[in-house]
C-alpha cells in the first residue's frame, strides 16, 4: 500500500506501416494516487490520524509513454507503473487503441495483489525515569519489519493542551522501514506537572 511498483512489456508493430497508439487501463480513477514517499514528507498531515480518504476513485496507474507512433516493424517498451491506495487483488486491462483501427484493440492483463506489512514496536514502554520540570529528555524506540515488503510509519502529532502532564514530539516521526529491517525513533518529552505521569503515543 502507497509503493510504487513498475513493470515492463512491449508494443510490437509487425506491420508495414506506422501505427498511433494510446494506451488507458480500465476502470482505473481520476484523483492521483498518495505514495508513502508523499505522506512521510507531511507529518502533519491528517492522513495518518483518518487513513487517505479520497473525493473521487484513486488513479492508481501510471502509463509511460501513454500515447505514440511506432514504426513500420518497430516496437515500444511501455512502463506501467502501480502506486496502490486500495487494499484489494487487482485483474485489470490495460487497453491498446489504434488510431484510424479503432478502441481496445489489443489489451494486456494487469495482476497485483497490495498488502500492508505488519510493523512491530519495541520496547512496548520507555521509561524516562526522574525527570525535571520542562526539560527535555530524550529515549528511542524501534519499528521493526519482519516481512518481504517495505512500510510506511507515522508518530500521530499530540493533541497539547494546556493541563497535559507530559509533551512529547519526534525529530524523526515519519518514516520508511525496509524489507526485514528496523527504523529507530527518537521520542522526546517534556514533563509539565510534578507527579508520576505516563502519555500513549500513537
Amino acid at each position: 500500500l502507497g509503493f510504487p511498483y513498475t513493470k515492463t512489456c512491449r508494443l510490437t508493430n509487425t506491420s508495414a506501416v506506422p501505427l498511433t497508439f494510446k494506451l488507458r487501463m480500465w476502470d482505473d480513477g481520476t484523483q492521483r494516487a498518495v505514495s508513502s514517499f508523499d505522506q512521510i514528507r507531511k507529518e502533519n498531515d491528517p492522513s495518518w490520524r483518518k487513513g487517505i480518504h479520497f473525493y473521487v476513485e484513486p488513479r492508481e496507474f501510471t502509463i509511460n509513454p501513454s500515447q505514440g507512433t511506432i514504426p513500420p516493424e518497430g516496437h515500444q517498451d511501455i512502463e506501467v507503473t502501480l502506486c496502490s491506495n486500495t487494499l484489494m487483488e487487482f485483474y485489470r486491462p490495460m487497453l491498446v487503441d489504434l488510431e484510424g483501427f479503432g478502441k481496445g484493440v489489443a489489451s494486456v492483463i494487469i495482476s497485483a495483489r497490495c498488502l500492508v506489512p505488519k510493523l512491530h514496536v519495541s520496547p512496548q514502554i520507555l521509561h524516562y525515569g526522574n525527570c525535571h520540570l520542562k526539560v527535555p529528555y530524550e529515549k528511542k524506540f524501534v519499528v521493526v519489519n519482519k516481512t518481504h515488503l517495505p512500510g510506511c510509519y507515522g508518530l500521530i502529532p499530540q493533541k497539547r493542551k494546556e493541563d497535559s502532564p507530559m509533551f512529547y514530539s519526534s525529530p524523526k516521526p515519519c518514516g520508511i522501514v525496509q524489507p526485514y529491517s528496523t527504523a529507530e525513533i527518537p521520542i522526546i518529552t517534556e514533563v509539565q506537572a510534578l507527579g508520576n505521569h505516563s502519555i500513549l503515543v500513537r
